[in-house]
């Protein structure tokens, strides 16, 4: 029986649920709450006394109902208080049974016997008593919690027969099923669920007990009578608002939707086990529709799906379409038919199914007039996907047959979509696949006509530049097959096409090459103006090919020529020059000499004019038509010179900027060209190109005037503000020139304090260290204004030492904080004394106050240091009293040095350092130093 108490174990932690009191209400079997047992005998007073509320100890009070039932005669009374006392031991079995100590879930065995034993007894005493049923249905309890469930079903079946108008007839009737359907007994099963169905329909059982009813049928094969049971439980759900049409309710609970997932998966098993072809058709003809039957029809060709039973999956959805032929549902169903036919690769019932598909519900059909605008936008992307496929493969297949016909037949399913969605977002494409079969079966007129509407009707998309490319190809093909007065005629339309394609399509990469076919063609009939015009408009093309670029430039060029715009074609031919091979000496001599053509035409023009000066600046071009001869170079320069002469700055900065790009290899006029620069910015007051310049001229010069060129280079920047600058060439010179020391040392100093203004310390704390590494390195160089820099440097470079030991607290646990501040502490007096040994006076002093401000800062800290935890008031003391004795030694080293600060009065000193020294002693020794007339006696 081990299998059957497995299987009953969720009916008997319900049957252990039921541990509430008794006395309040009356229990159930299902009861999962838990109550506190008190007995209103016991806790209910006069309304005139105070209420108390306590809690009882539940084994006192059994203790308490068997102390009474044992002296109470067997009477009406003592029924009452045997009963009480078994609920008691009921309920105190299922508190003790399941405890984790062995002892303790002994007990509640024993416990649970006890109130069986009483139960029993009391029917014994008292078998007519008109509220049994309630003894029966503790009873069937207490046999479920002591896992004797056939012995608990026996009590039920007897609360069954006796009470049929029992208040727990339902609950009971459906724990009966559950026993019953668990052991394999259906139909018993089936009449117990039934009795809840059929009597209690507003029981918490009643939506169980059906669907268990179900469940039964369904064991005894009964599948109509399962599906009139499930169909009456998916009513109550649907009523419910748990069902849709469609699919289950967004938001259910874990439970609901798995009791609806189960349902609709058995209902799929029963509609799948009927002999019927069209079993779910033949069901809901013999029944009333329901509003959910779309959900029911996709579950069971989901089911047969699921089996790899294709035909029938395909055959449950047309069925659909054949009973409800203008249902919303019915394209949705018919797509997922050609979906299963295609994922199951039967291609040509999937192509079949398709043209179908157009067929029952394309736009003007019976079906698409009585669908709303709604279920109408929900229909066109399938519509207009199945159409595309249809005629993609059709024009797949012309292809391949190379067949007129074939290429119409897929241009007839072209205009098809074209037809019934005009507007539709993929039109554009279509049009142009329209155009494409046209132009594959050699009908290259109506071709044309498709494909520039697809280019220039529709909205700009993938497809336009290339239809409207297409196009001129197809013009071409008609061209070539053309007679001349014809071929004219076309011509002028192909320029049309073409000088729309390059406007409205700059980006596309043939653009340009469309654009000088056009131009060309405009130039064979002398349209100079014309020519010229869509020239300038392709050579505004980025990234022109070298060739396109060349032949732009000669149209440009001659074009010009024609037109007597000389310096049009001077810039034309110019541009050609830079595009011919270097190789191609012939074409570059034919080509300068035309430039330099154009170039003497405009000085003739200028010459005629009476603009002499104009006219040499021509003519001075004119000698620049072969870059990097002799004769340019020193003309260039010259023009140059006499800029300068003429005190021309702006002009002359001008003309030696270009020889210099010009001319970069002519090492020779370097020198000269940077001092005619330098000189020229100098006077034009443009000092930063200046010192750039005189930078340049430190490299170009001799060695022995690159020094101060570099040094008056970065003086010049500091001038102009350009402290960066500035600063990079100081570093430059320092490291170039570290001799002699007196300037380099400075250069230091001078970028330390710049660091220092702009608060960058990592950077200031380098430059400190170098000077006192250049200082100690001087050897003989080393005089009394290195040693200085190199004294305030330790000097500067010790105050991150004292700040970091000051911000260290003496915290608990003391003996950690405060070997890392004397730690610092060593750190930071060391790093003084090496300040003083330098014998610098003012930082002699300021090294001596600091150390001597380290000792007495120490000293504080130690009596504000934290102190240990739990010290009482005697302790506390004593541990200050020994603070202050660690502290005083510093304390007096401090005041030492302090005083030693002092006797540098003697000798003449009295900087802030000994003032501060001063004051500190006046805090420390205030009965010594801090009278004003002692002050005064060592100022003197």
């Amino acid at each position: 029986m081990r299998w059957l108490q497995l299987l009953m174990l969720p009916t008997l932690a319900l049957l252990y649920g039921c541990a509430g009191s008794l006395v309040n209400r009356s229990p159930v079997i299902g009861d999962f709450e838990r109550q506190e047992d008190v007995n209103p005998q016991i806790t209910e007073v006069s309304q005139a006394q105070p209420r108390v509320s306590f809690s009882v100890d539940r084994a006192a009070l059994i203790k308490s109902y068997r102390d009474l039932v044992a002296i109470t005669p067997q009477g009406e009374g003592y029924g009452k208080e045997l009963q009480r006392l078994a609920d008691l031991e009921l309920e105190n079995s299922m508190d003790t049974r399941l405890s984790d100590q062995q002892k303790q879930a002994e007990q509640g065995e024993q416990l649970a016997k006890l109130a069986i034993e009483r139960y029993q007894q009391y029917l014994k005493n008292y078998p007519d008593r008109p509220d049994n049923d309630l003894v029966l249905y503790q009873l069937a309890r207490a046999y479920a919690i002591d896992a004797k469930p056939q012995q608990a079903q026996a009590w039920m079946d007897k609360l069954v027969a006796q009470y049929p108008a029992s208040r727990y007839r339902d609950e009971v009737q459906f724990r009966r099923g559950e026993y019953l359907f668990v052991a394999g007994q259906y139909a018993e099963a089936g009449k117990a669920y039934g009795d809840v169905v059929a009597h209690y329909p507003n029981s918490q059982y009643y939506d169980k007990a059906l669907y268990k009813l179900g469940w039964t049928q369904f064991k005894l094969n009964h599948y109509i009578q399962a599906l009139d049971s499930y169909m009456q439980l998916l009513d109550v759900k649907q009523q419910q608002g748990q069902l849709g049409e469609i699919a289950q309710a967004d938001g259910l609970s874990r439970a609901d939707q798995e009791l609806l997932q189960d349902v609709l998966r058995v209902v799929s098993l029963a509609f799948s086990y009927l002999p019927q072809r069209q079993p779910i058709n033949q069901y809901f003809n013999h029944v009333a529709s329901r509003p959910y039957e779309p959900l029911l029809y996709k579950n069971l060709a989901n089911l047969y799906l699921a089996k790899e039973r294709v035909s029938d999956a395909t055959n449950v959805y047309f069925s659909y379409g054949e009973k409800y032929p203008f249902s919303r549902y019915r394209p949705l169903f018919h797509q997922l038919a050609i979906k299963a036919d295609s994922k199951a690769g039967f291609s040509n019932l999937e192509l079949a199914e398709k043209k179908n598909f157009v067929k029952l519900y394309n736009k003007g059909t019976a079906f698409w007039r009585q669908q709303n605008p709604q279920v109408q936008a929900e229909l066109q992307p399938l519509l207009t996907r199945h159409i595309f496929d249809i005629a993609t493969h059709y024009h797949a297949l012309a292809r391949a047959s190379k067949k007129s016909n074939d290429y119409q037949l897929a241009a007839s399913w072209y205009r098809s979509y074209l037809h019934a969605f005009p507007q539709d977002t993929r039109a554009a494409e279509v049009n142009f696949l329209l155009a494409e079969s046209l132009f594959d079966s050699g009908h290259y007129r109506q071709s044309i006509t498709e494909y520039e509407k697809t280019a220039y009707f529709y909205a700009p998309g993938k497809n336009s530049a290339e239809a409207a490319y297409a196009a001129l190809l197809a013009y071409n093909r008609l061209i070539s097959k053309s007679k001349n007065i014809d071929r004219q005629k076309l011509d002028q339309q192909f320029i049309k096409s073409a000088l729309n394609f390059a406007e409205l399509f700059p980006q596309e990469k043939r653009a340009a090459k469309v654009l000088l076919n056009a131009t060309q063609k405009l130039y064979q009939q002398k349209a100079f103006a014309k020519a010229l015009a869509s020239a300038r408009r392709l050579l505004k093309r980025p990234a022109l090919k070298s060739k396109i670029k060349r032949d732009s430039w000669l149209i440009v060029a001659q074009s010009g020529f024609q037109l007597k715009d000389y310096a049009t074609a001077e810039k034309a031919y110019r541009n050609l020059i830079k595009l011919t091979s270097s190789n191609n000496k012939k074409q570059l001599k034919s080509l300068r000499l035309k430039m330099a053509a154009s170039i003497y035409k405009q000085g003739e023009v200028a010459r005629t004019a009476g603009s002499h000066q104009q006219a040499a600046a021509y003519f001075m071009r004119a000698s620049k038509i072969v870059p990097g001869s002799k004769t340019s170079i020193i003309a260039e320069y010259d023009a140059a010179t006499e800029y300068m002469t003429q005190k021309d700055w702006k002009q002359a900065i001008v003309v030696l900027q270009a020889f210099r790009k010009k001319y970069p290899a002519q090492k020779k006029w370097r020198l000269g060209v940077s001092q005619k620069l330098a000189l020229a910015y100098s006077e034009a007051n443009r000092l930063p190109e200046a010192a750039s310049e005189m930078l340049m001229l430190a490299r170009l010069s001799p060695k022995k005037d690159q020094r101060d060129l570099l040094w008056q280079s970065a003086q010049l920047y500091e001038k102009t503000g350009n402290q960066k600058k500035a600063l990079a060439l100081y570093k430059r010179y320092i490291k170039q020139y570290p001799q002699p020391l007196a300037r380099s040392i400075e250069l230091r100093q001078k970028l330390a304090q710049y660091y220092q203004a702009n608060k960058d310390s990592a950077r200031m704390k380098y430059w400190l260290k170098e000077i006192v590494k250049a200082d100690a390195r001087a050897g003989k160089q080393r005089s009394d204004r290195s040693r200085y820099l190199a004294a305030r440097a330790k000097l500067q470079l010790a105050q991150p030492l004292r700040i970091k030991y000051a911000a260290v607290k003496l915290t608990r646990p003391l003996k950690k904080s405060l070997k890392r501040k004397k730690n610092l502490m060593k750190q930071a007096i060391d790093a003084y004394r090496k300040a003083a040994k330098y014998q610098v006076e003012e930082v002699t002093t300021s090294a001596t106050y600091f150390i001597a401000e380290i000792y007495r800062g120490f000293a504080n800290a130690l009596l504000k240091s934290e102190r240990p935890k739990k010290l009482d008031a005697d302790a506390l003391e004593e541990y200050n009293y020994m603070l202050e004795d660690q502290a005083y030694p510093f304390e007096e080293k401090a005041i030492k040095i302090h005083q030693g600060n002092l006797s540098r009065m003697a000798r003449g000193s009295y900087d802030d350092a000994i003032k501060n020294s001063l004051r500190a002693l006046a805090k420390l020794m205030p009965f010594r130093y801090a009278k004003a007339e002692i002050t005064d006696d060592y100022v003197e």
